[in-house]
């Protein structure tokens, strides 16, 4: 049988307050008293209820973690950021993957068909006394009407909605891009392509607007037959740089939009014989792990996973300790990686 706090007291000849404030380390308890204690707590390999401790305080000292597909190549670093931030302030976590991408792939407003599961799992978590709760989505984009309004702080993570109310972490798609397109005027490129991610990307479109935006700032503008959709997926970088590299007039800079597509563009380079950096340079996006291992290596942009999940769970333990927020939508920077693919 499990020794409870009282069994405890009694052990030791003191009240369960006594014990109690051994055991959060408050109280005024004497030296001899807190040493017989913490023996006894050893001794006996005593493990606080910690259930019955949240239903008193209302506070479990645990947050729940529900991401919509942990297969995703991002969630992990996101996770370790979260789990980063709860190491350092003593929090426990309770993770949950829905394992959404065998079920709806990318067709992301399918996910409405499985409403009912995802509120069933945060009702879990409210089951489970969590003091508040973390969402990570499997795409950056808006969720709407998915999640039912719940009375513990929400934070939402690599997505958003639009009620003004929600709080949500994501990362910064047009400054960032509107770097890339600076850096490859100033290094002389005029001529410049992008492929995009798939026409209703949220995400591409941010990305499309503050490159254009760079270029037109600098005088240029992009020519419509420089700017061909992909569907992320390194086969359609290759097809798209294929059909730019073929043209008359062919790009001298290739934007990618994300790192998967950009080593379809190097591959096509090398099948046409165009050296890259030098007749062609290449930058793609979410500094991926095979951007370091290509060849040559993948000049990109790095998303600040890790400090996303950290700034997310920061947040949410200001809302759980009542704090007030300087701003419910948390925008933070990405930074561009150099590598072998752009000219020095």
């Amino acid at each position: 049988m499990q020794m409870n706090i009282k069994d405890l007291a009694e052990l030791a000849g003191v009240s369960v307050a006594t014990v109690s404030y051994v055991l959060n380390d408050s109280g005024n308890v004497s030296t001899e008293t807190r040493q017989k204690i913490l023996k006894l707590v050893k001794q006996y390999n005593f493990k606080p209820n910690h259930i019955a401790k949240s239903l008193r305080t209302s506070k479990s000292n645990t947050i729940g973690v529900l991401v919509e597909d942990i297969t995703v190549w991002f969630a992990p670093e996101i996770i370790k950021g979260i789990s980063k931030f709860a190491d350092g302030s003593g929090k426990n976590l309770i993770l949950s993957d829905l394992g959404l991408i065998s079920k709806i792939g990318d067709k992301f407003d399918n996910i409405i068909k499985y409403k009912n599961n995802i509120n069933d799992q945060i009702n879990m978590f409210l089951s489970s006394q969590v003091d508040g709760i973390i969402y990570i989505g499997m795409h950056d984009r808006n969720i709407d009407g998915v999640i039912e309004k719940i009375d513990k702080p929400l934070v939402y993570v690599y997505c958003y909605t639009d009620n003004t109310d929600d709080i949500y972490v994501t990362y910064d798609n047009i400054d960032i891009s509107y770097q890339i397109g600076e850096l490859l005027v100033n290094k002389g490129h005029k001529n410049i392509a992008v492929i995009c991610g798939s026409y209703d990307s949220k995400p591409s479109y941010k990305r499309f607007c503050g490159f254009k935006k760079a270029l037109y700032d600098n005088g240029l503008e992009i020519n419509s037959s420089n700017i061909k959709f992909g569907d992320w997926q390194s086969e359609q970088g290759y097809r798209c740089a294929k059909e730019l590299l073929m043209q008359s007039e062919r790009p001298t800079a290739i934007f990618a939009f994300n790192d998967l597509m950009a080593a379809g563009v190097i591959k096509a380079a090398r099948e046409l014989k165009i050296s890259v950096p030098d007749e062609l340079s290449i930058i793609g996006f979410d500094d991926r792990e095979l951007s370091a291992y290509v060849y040559p290596t993948l000049s990109t942009v790095k998303v600040p996973l890790e400090e996303m999940g950290f700034r997310a769970n920061k947040i949410l333990n200001n809302l759980i300790l009542k704090k007030k927020l300087k701003d419910n939508k948390v925008i933070v920077p990405c930074e561009y990686v150099n590598r072998e693919t752009v000219d020095k």
